[in-house]
């Protein structure tokens, strides 16, 4: 009998037990309240963002930049200016000095050299902070970024520092937008680009440049994955009029914005995400989010709310939470332990499948009860991505015996 691995809190099955899987592998690092993912597949692989530079700036509000401040006010602006020609050799040599970036330790500790993708969402310190260490450090074949215009020290250097990768002969990689329905192979898995980065959300603030970040949706045999950077009510609401089929159903969501409400969906009482969540319908949740000075908890109520349908879990509160797939199964490790196990069609999680189950998949048609998460998946035994009436009757065949859940 195999497994469909998910998270929680308690432990129904023995580690022994679990459905062994091998292919795609996305680790959802604890770099604080930023982003920072890497993906694996077949050995070609992907970096989603890089964080905050380092621990000590994940802890500490934007006023205080930590390293970064060491990096801009003290080193740099007491040596050379920026306009001088040996600037970036300075920022190299302060870089490799202050080498204590979350990402790049993480990286290391799985023995990175190279880098085929590299995607910037969008030029925050909390997503693009860490990639200045990346980029000066490890060789790469592609770096993608939205394109869009930001004043800050931080998204300037990074610029540069890519650019002068190229003229320098350590890599052919220019920065690149990538556009709406571009695709590429990240080894067996498919990633495709579903936001547009033509689109201007002139908002105040930081908002317009959160509803640019890039959309990615990873493909890989029946299981999907979407990685939303920071997109808010604007670009949420654009991605769903234009790319509606290609985010419904979901089974990992990287919830965007670190689980901020951002603001009250009309009087529901909802937040912003809500149609978003609603459309993506996802089985599991992850929040990239931690400990810094804010006036809100993250996830915020209203956002777990929203997803009371899916199973959410956060780097605040698990760490680096590691999903492994291979197209069907899916183990999510936490500290590198799978904490816990169903049996596919075993949707009351009693280990085992009964008539009970068998009950439980056609109320969920008949409409008299609402699977979610785990119970929601389990059900789905033909694995086509919903639930139907074929699925309660493999249940019910292999109840009789004449149908083996595989």
């Amino acid at each position: 009998m195999s497994f469909l691995i998910c998270i929680s809190t308690t432990v129904l099955f023995n580690v022994q037990n679990v459905h062994a899987v091998s292919g795609l592998k996305v680790h959802y690092i604890d770099v604080g309240s930023g982003d920072a993912i890497y993906l694996e597949c077949d050995g070609v692989n992907m970096l989603i963002d890089g964080g905050y530079i380092s621990q000590s700036d994940r802890k500490e509000d934007e006023a205080s930049r930590g390293v970064l401040e060491h990096l801009v006010h003290n080193d740099l602006q007491n040596t050379v200016n920026e306009n001088d020609a040996d600037f970036i050799s300075q920022l190299r040599v302060i870089l490799k000095e202050n080498d204590n970036s979350d990402v790049t330790k993480y990286l290391d500790s799985l023995g990175v050299k190279h880098i085929n993708y590299i995607v910037s969402t969008h030029p925050h310190y909390d997503h693009i902070g860490g990639l200045l260490h990346v980029i000066n450090k490890y060789t790469y074949d592609h770096i993608y970024y939205n394109g869009h215009d930001y004043t800050t020290r931080y998204y300037r250097y990074f610029k540069m520092l890519a650019e002068d990768n190229v003229s320098s002969g350590k890599v052919r990689a220019a920065l690149q937008i990538p556009q709406q329905n571009d695709t590429f192979q990240l080894g067996s898995a498919k990633v495709t680009v579903l936001s547009d980065q033509t689109i201007d959300y002139t908002m105040a603030n930081g908002t317009a440049i959160n509803n640019g970040s890039i959309v990615l949706r990873v493909d890989y045999n029946k299981r999907s994955f979407l990685f939303t950077g920071d997109v808010q009510y604007a670009a949420q609401k654009k991605i769903i009029e234009t790319k509606g089929s290609s985010i419904s159903n979901i089974d990992v969501l990287k919830v965007p914005h670190h689980g901020h409400t951002n603001s009250v969906y009309g009087n529901t009482g909802h937040s912003e995400n809500y149609e978003l969540f609603a459309k993506v319908n996802p089985v599991i949740s992850i929040v990239q989010c931690g400990i810094r000075n804010t006036s809100v908890s993250l996830p915020t109520n209203r956002v777990l709310k929203d997803l009371s349908m899916s199973d959410v879990y956060t780097t605040k509160n698990q760490g680096n939470i590691v999903i492994e797939c291979d197209g069907n199964y899916i183990n999510v490790k936490i500290k590198n332990e799978i904490v816990h196990g169903f049996v596919k069609g075993d949707i009351n999680g009693d280990g085992k499948i009964t008539p009970s189950d068998y009950v439980m998949a056609r109320r969920q048609i008949l409409g008299t009860l609402s699977l979610k998460g785990n119970g929601r998946v389990t059900a789905d035994i033909n694995g086509d991505g919903k639930i139907s009436p074929s699925d309660y009757v493999l249940i019910r065949r292999h109840i009789l015996g004449t149908y083996h859940i595989q």
